[in-house]
């Protein structure tokens, strides 16, 4: 690749491009709690076909004379525009947020398919953590997990509607995941689009705000006002 160029995905003409370069920063150093160096690259430049903007950021994962015989760099990610999506509260397991961000990785690597299971994988790991709490909280060490009772996405949409933690609406987007997250999960001879793709993850992004974010926000909302009727 030219050193004057970056390989990024275009969210306009969505596709890989060559972008041309006009700004790299980097950092670096070593962690002394994870014992292991870091470093990081962000990426500027420009689109060559539409002119749009760009911004990609790259984390190294292999270090010379560390870990490997040479330095390898991760796959540049965009950044701008179109960041990833984030979400306010702090209930969200990290196994919803990694899913995430690998729905991310894959819809900029073309992988639509990919991205369909990434996201049936976050939608079902919301069903467990809301339908039987306590499924990801940590272990404490040196003790042996504990069988846990697994839900699947369809009975774990079912019972997210019974139990009125979704509206009607939002059912409806999730059995659409649902079945698209089976034609991906399994060999059928159906291609999905990226358009598709960006649609169910915009759906599960409502989904996930709806009964963390929003939830939290009206909590403390609700809170805020008793305690304001208190004081009168």
């Amino acid at each position: 690749m030219n050193t004057k160029t970056f390989i990024i995905d275009c969210l306009w003409c969505k596709a890989k491009v060559a972008a041309e370069r006009t700004g790299l920063a980097e950092n670096g150093g070593f962690d002394d709690e994870a014992g292991e160096p870091y470093a990081n690259r962000l990426y500027v430049g420009k689109c060559p076909s539409c002119g749009t903007l760009l911004a990609g950021e790259s984390h190294q994962v292999d270090f010379e004379g560390h870990n490997a015989r040479e330095d390898q760099w991760s796959d540049i990610v965009r950044i701008h525009p179109k960041p990833s999506r984030t979400f306010s509260s702090w209930r969200i397991p990290r196994v919803v947020t990694d899913s995430l961000l690998e729905t991310d990785k894959s819809l900029q690597a073309g992988a639509c398919t990919a991205s369909c299971v990434m996201l049936g994988r976050a939608l079902e790991a919301v069903c467990r953590d809301v339908l039987i709490p306590g499924s990801f909280a940590p272990q404490p060490p040196g003790q042996a997990p504990a069988p846990k009772k697994k839900i699947m996405l369809a009975e774990g949409i079912r019972k997210l509607k019974e139990g009125n933690h979704i509206d009607e609406r939002l059912f409806d987007w999730s059995q659409q995941l649902h079945a698209f997250r089976n034609i991906a999960a399994h060999p059928e001879d159906i291609a999905i689009s990226r358009q598709d793709a960006e649609d169910l993850q915009a759906f599960v992004n409502a989904i996930i705000e709806y009964i963390y974010d929003l939830t939290d926000r009206y909590e403390e909302f609700k809170s805020r006002l008793a305690k304001q009727q208190a004081k009168k």
